[in-house]
């Protein structure tokens, strides 16, 4: 059997979810909203929900925000109970 997969099959969410995990777990400190967007390899439209989905779901601690909420600085939560959870 032959499986080719469509374009549509793809969930780049999860992509982009993932490239950004790995991205910030790859710092052992604080990491800029900036650097995640320059550098981690996901759409940029889709890094400021990631990064709330992350943080909501306890893997991700934002250090430092801007006056209107969007995080500027985050970090791996220390607590690691949570990190195991986020494999994709």
């Amino acid at each position: 059997m032959n499986f080719v997969m469509d374009k549509e099959d793809v969930n780049y969410k999860l992509v982009d979810t993932q490239r950004i995990v790995a991205y910030i777990g790859s710092f052992s400190e604080n990491v800029t909203v900036d650097e995640i967007l320059q550098h981690s390899g996901a759409d940029k439209l889709r890094v400021y929900p990631a990064l709330f989905e992350l943080e909501q779901g306890g893997w991700l601690e934002v250090v430092e925000r801007e006056e209107l909420g969007a995080p500027t600085v985050v970090r791996v939560r220390k607590d690691t109970s949570a990190r195991n959870e986020i494999k994709g």
